[in-house]
């Protein structure tokens, strides 16, 4: 051991000395100021500051004290055993952890900032739709509910007036045509183009029916004579071709066809063949007299078809008009008269709301009518009572089918 050359302990130095120079402080019995301590230890320069302390003091890390993760420091140490122990984490680059790469100093704030940039130029133009597709909506159900509560308007309205007019007995079939009563003073003192009202059991269809000068009016002008807006309910109108008095050998009545069956839209639905003969009889009610019509045809045509004629140059030229209607019936009628017994029709058209814009057109003959005619001592008699009269075993149905045929241009000068 003696081989071995001795050294003193080093000199203490930095906290370590000053606690000494306390000790021996203390034991002396005096505090010594802090310029004695200094000079105790040699005046020797403090200390440089530890960078990793002061940088831990100011919230600091220097980018090459960055955090790293158990994976990372585990590659440091030992590349294979790293990836042995986190293998999903071996390969991964230091930058791929988001918390190293934004401690990271001045390059890790700004690939931070590039990734929120993007971040806020990906998500704009989906925001921007976002919102134009929250509008369209809000628009759309603005505009249905409007549409919705025009529809039921419309129709209040209607039901109204339906109220006011004429009320349906609950077995019409078995109460005479002449006592079917409408309340004509109460629908002239609302609307004076007043002319008749149309019902058709089992359906939407019952409405008074308007006469003018023109067809354009009631195409938009309600019953009440208001501007229709959304649905457009417009008023069940007779050709302004025809008589107001539904004189002519062809009245031809039109109607709107509205997307919740309101007006005529029913007879859009007869081109079923079930539909159709379930819905046969139609009822045509005037001033002058009722009127009870069998359908014997539905024509499905187009808007400029040549159909619409009120009157004939001939009797020929009518019946040749009427079979015409039979051969194009989009159903097949049984139980229907010869053309040439049908003397008197109507016919009921509307919309078919298909892209093509076509129409529907609904064919009736009159199979009875209360209305007056002149019988034998100038007496104004039903035509039923007259045949009555005549013949006390008459049937409608019977005499329909055995009435001679009159000419067109006298019945119109009737």
């Amino acid at each position: 051991m003696s081989d071995y050359r001795q050294y003193p302990d080093p000199e203490p130095r930095g906290r370590h000395a000053r606690a000494r120079v306390q000790q021996q402080a203390d034991a002396q019995g005096f505090a010594p100021r802090a310029q004695d301590a200094r000079r105790a230890v040699g005046h020797q320069a403090p200390m440089p500051a530890d960078p990793r302390r002061q940088g831990a003091r100011q919230g600091y890390r220097p980018a090459s004290q960055a955090r790293t993760t158990p994976a990372q420091q585990a590659q440091r140490q030992d590349p294979r055993a790293a990836r042995q122990q986190f293998p999903q984490q071996a390969y991964r680059p230091a930058a791929s952890y988001g918390y190293a790469g934004a401690s990271a100093g001045p390059a890790g704030a700004g690939a931070g900032g590039a990734g929120s940039a993007a971040g806020k130029k990906k998500g704009g133009p989906w925001r921007v739709v976002f919102w134009i597709a929250l509008v369209v909506l809000v628009v759309a159900l603005a505009a249905l509910g409007a549409l919705a509560f025009s529809y039921w308007q419309g129709q209040k309205a209607y039901d109204e007036i339906a109220a006011t007019g004429f009320s349906a007995p609950s077995d019409i079939e078995a109460t005479p045509l002449a006592d079917l009563e409408v309340d004509w003073d109460a629908l002239l003192a609302i609307n004076p183009d007043t002319v008749g009202w149309v019902y058709v059991p089992g359906t939407n269809i019952n409405y008074p029916i308007v006469h003018t000068d023109n067809d354009e009016t009631y195409l938009t002008r309600d019953f009440n004579g208001e501007q229709s807006w959304g649905a457009t309910y417009g008023c069940i109108f007779l050709s302004a071709a025809n008589a107001p008095d539904f004189s002519d050998a062809n009245s031809i009545v039109y109607g709107h066809h509205l997307n919740n069956g309101a007006m005529f839209a029913a007879i859009a639905g007869f081109d079923d063949a079930g539909e159709f003969n379930a819905h046969r009889t139609v009822y045509i009610l005037t001033p002058q007299g009722n009127y009870k019509l069998t359908t014997f045809s539905l024509v499905h045509c187009a808007a400029d078809d040549p159909l619409a004629q009120v009157s004939f140059a001939s009797e020929e030229e009518r019946v040749a008009y009427v079979q015409d209607k039979l051969d194009r019936s989009t159903v097949a009628v049984s139980d229907v008269p010869a053309a040439s017994d049908m003397e008197r029709t109507f016919a009921l058209a509307t919309c078919d709301n298909l892209p093509s814009d076509g129409r529907y057109v609904l064919f009736a003959y009159v199979a009875e009518s209360s209305v007056a005619v002149e019988g034998t001592d100038g007496a104004a008699v039903s035509q039923e009572a007259e045949s009555v009269a005549e013949d006390p075993s008459y049937a409608p149905e019977e005499a329909a089918q055995e009435a001679p045929a009159e000419g067109a241009g006298e019945e119109a000068a009737a």
